[in-house]
């Protein structure tokens, strides 16, 4: 999944997911981050 620094990146970690990719100044001044989860 994806979400952006400005939203509630904080709030998936929490849940479990990783950071495993991000696209910096997209858009300018934030990042686009790409997250993981295992599920079992």
């Amino acid at each position: 999944m994806d979400t952006f620094s400005f939203q509630a990146p904080e709030f998936y970690q929490k849940l479990g997911y990783t950071v495993f990719g991000e696209l910096p100044d997209f858009p300018i001044g934030h990042r686009r981050l790409f997250l993981k989860k295992v599920l079992r």
